[in-house]
């Protein structure tokens, strides 16, 4: 077996994905989550032995005696080899050993190896071709660190009865626990690893026959792994076998590393060390740090949208008091600028001079908060209809921090719809993508500037694409999408997107409104346009608008195609976007008929 460096190993790797279409395996092993701070074998032996010295004598006896007439085939150079006798005296049944392995493997998060690990996994480039994991571990450091770090969730095959799911030619990322999952029959005795299953051979044979096999943080003690692999077909791991470890195993499995060609000893043991390697070889990227920021910010506004649902509960429901202290609770738990922002917006609809204060009070407390400076320049925009105010806290907010991705698209709508300043608006949309590529509520404000402001069709559409790949069910999105191709004509594809939208938009009426206006402004059947006026003249009369929407594309849209009722167009679109009296709807014919 030939010996190359970690550095030779992690070159390699990359050209041969890159020249010779090479597919790889990882097999990750009790080393690689010591890092992570799950301890490897070594140290859980050196951890249980004097509790089962104290449990079984009391201390009565020296440890050292004890342990020479216990373990007489204990190695103190080795004591991983001790760990199934050790273990089953430490937890005689299977269900106290489930239970001893999930204290263990309880509350780890991955570390930088399983990070760098994950972005492999997950690159554009080389993902596809390394991303299936066999390991002997019982934790959940691979798929934790695939989710927290780059959103993508893998297959885990954490029983044998579930081998079954794996379909080889799939390209999502797979994890095959070979030994159990700390939750569900975990395998830790040499009689219950000694073989595994036909059905898991069958899967694992198709998975190695086209790959190369990379073995970090293995020790290489399984009987079930080493005749395994012995009776794979002589075709097999045609792209090597690398054995990534500071020592060759005097074992089983390594008498048949020693006998296959393409097999590698790269003589390194560090996972971390290796992953850091890789990292630079393959120029992957750090996480990114918003995927954090978003995780806490769906959190916030999902509890922010249930407390509004709990304000606006009846006077008199039976839940409302009980459901009120319990939200006044957790926002007091807070602790931070949210609790400003969650209680200031229980008073924007009832109490704004109220809600204001609570506003001026929060800034006092918290002056630098880029978030709170961001919300209250919404606030006085959207609600107070101060305007300069809300520029004077836009830029303090943009001062505190100049990549905040929200509020620098929120000052670009701003700038677009209020401050007139189209070219500012665009810079501002830019700056908003540059620090979150993939907001889909930017690249659907963007979209709609390009529509309506520069038309850009083809650059609109573009963005409105790019706005539904990062969020195809939002009703917004699909709204916006709907009234742009319904304006070029695109009926459709326009309506297809318009019901989709209408079916999610249950909770604002404001984007209901503007849906029914592009059915009743490009709809060529009559029946349908009464409906949908129907609908629009009593949402109207509920005082629902959407205040400086602009509709004059859609107007100029239904103009071209002959709408027998285009005077009434007009007027809607002035009154929707509150330019105009509902009143001045009176005169037509339709309007009154609806």
């Amino acid at each position: 077996m030939e010996t190359i460096t970690a550095e030779h190993f992690v070159r390699r790797l990359k050209r041969h994905m890159e020249e010779y279409d090479a597919r790889f395996v990882f097999f990750l092993g009790a080393g690689c989550s010591i890092s992570s701070g799950i301890p490897g074998a070594s140290r859980l032996v050196g951890d249980w032995l004097p509790k089962v010295h104290r449990e079984h004598t009391g201390g009565s006896i020296d440890f050292d005696e004890w342990l020479s007439e216990t373990f007489p085939k204990h190695d103190k150079h080795n004591p991983a080899a001790s760990y199934a006798s050790v273990f089953r005296r430490l937890c005689p049944t299977p269900l106290l050993r489930q239970r001893e392995i999930e204290r263990i493997v309880a509350k780890k998060d991955p570390g930088f190896g399983y990070a760098v690990l994950a972005q492999l996994m997950n690159h554009p480039e080389f993902g596809e071709k390394c991303n299936r994991i066999l390991t002997t571990n019982f934790d959940d450091l691979v798929a934790d660190a695939l989710y927290l770090y780059t959103r993508t969730k893998p297959l885990v095959i954490i029983h044998e009865s579930l081998i079954s799911f794996v379909e080889v030619g799939r390209t999502r990322p797979l994890v095959v626990k070979l030994h159990g999952d700390a939750l569900l029959e975990p395998k830790s005795l040499e009689e219950e690893t000694a073989e595994l299953s036909k059905n898991v051979t069958d899967v694992l044979a198709t998975i190695l026959k086209e790959t190369g096999l990379i073995f970090v943080g293995y020790g290489g003690n399984d009987e079930s792994i080493s005749g395994f692999l012995s009776g794979l077909p002589a075709n097999s791991l045609p792209h090597g076998v690398y054995w990534v470890n500071d020592a060759k195993p005097d074992t089983p499995f390594g008498k048949w590393l020693d006998q296959i060609d393409g097999a590698f000893w790269v003589r390194h043991r560090d996972f971390d060390t290796l992953l850091l390697l890789i990292r630079r070889e393959f120029n992957l990227d750090h996480p990114d740090e918003r995927r954090f920021d978003a995780l806490m910010d769906t959190y916030k506004e999902t509890f922010k949208k249930l407390s509004r649902e709990v304000t606006e509960l009846p006077e008199g429901a039976a839940d409302k008091a009980v459901l009120e202290t319990a939200v006044a609770d957790a926002v007091k738990d807070f602790k931070i600028w949210f609790a400003v922002e969650m209680e200031a917006d229980r008073y924007k609809k009832k109490d704004p001079d109220r809600a204001d204060q609570i506003y001026r009070e929060g800034l006092e407390q918290f002056p630098d908060s880029a978030p709170l400076l961001g919300n209250y320049a919404l606030f006085l925009g959207n609600v107070r209809k101060d305007m300069d105010g809300a520029e004077a806290h836009y830029k303090l907010a943009l001062e505190a921090d100049p990549e905040n991705a929200i509020n620098l698209s929120n000052y670009a709508v701003f700038l677009h719809e209020v401050g007139e300043d189209m070219d500012g608006a665009e810079a501002h949309y830019k700056l908003a993508l540059e620090a979150d590529p993939n907001s889909a509520g930017t690249l659907n404000n963007y979209a709609v500037f390009l529509h309506k402001v520069r038309g850009d069709m083809d650059g609109a559409e573009t963005y409105f694409e790019r706005a539904l790949e990062a969020d195809h069910e939002n009703a917004i999105i699909l709204g916006n999408y709907a009234g742009f191709l319904l304006s070029l004509g695109r009926s459709t594809d326009g309506f297809e997107n318009l019901e989709r939208a209408l079916s999610k938009a249950t909770d604002r009426k404001d984007k209901i409104l503007q849906y029914q206006y592009y059915r009743f402004a490009h709809s060529a059947d009559s029946q349908q346009r009464h409906n949908a006026l129907a609908e629009i003249k009593a949402l109207i009369h509920e005082g629902v608008r959407s205040p400086r929407w602009d509709l004059s594309k859609n107007v100029e849209r239904a103009r071209e195609d002959g709408h027998p009722d285009m005077e009434l167009v007009e007027q809607l679109a002035k009154v929707i976007a509150d330019e105009a009296d509902a009143n001045t709807l009176e005169k037509f014919p339709a309007w009154t008929e609806a």
